[in-house]
């Protein structure tokens, strides 16, 4: 499974990040892959599944710039508050235990 959660910042984007594990969870895939501009995400994940104490491991986190091409994709949706002080697109990679 793979989910862009595009420029959604919390608590946006930690309601999104629940649904989706929880989809992930309940679901044959093996893998889940998470873009996110949200700094906390990442923390909120591990949160999330120990608190839940899930079956699932972080087993990758990578980070990238934001291009002009993400800025783009965003515009017609989101603000410029909601992405402006941010830099990165964090990928969280989920996989079963």
């Amino acid at each position: 499974m793979e989910v862009n959660l595009k420029a959604h910042r919390c608590p946006t984007a930690q309601i999104l990040m629940n649904r989706v594990l929880d989809a992930f969870v309940a679901s044959d895939a093996t893998g889940l892959v998470i873009s996110t501009i949200e700094p906390s995400l990442h923390r909120n994940t591990l949160a999330r599944i120990a608190g839940l104490d899930l079956k699932v491991k972080v087993s990758e986190v990578h980070s990238r710039q934001i291009t002009d091409k993400d800025v783009q994709a965003w515009q017609e949706s989101f603000d410029e508050d909601d992405y402006g002080e941010v830099k990165e697109v964090v990928t969280i990679v989920l996989s079963r235990q």
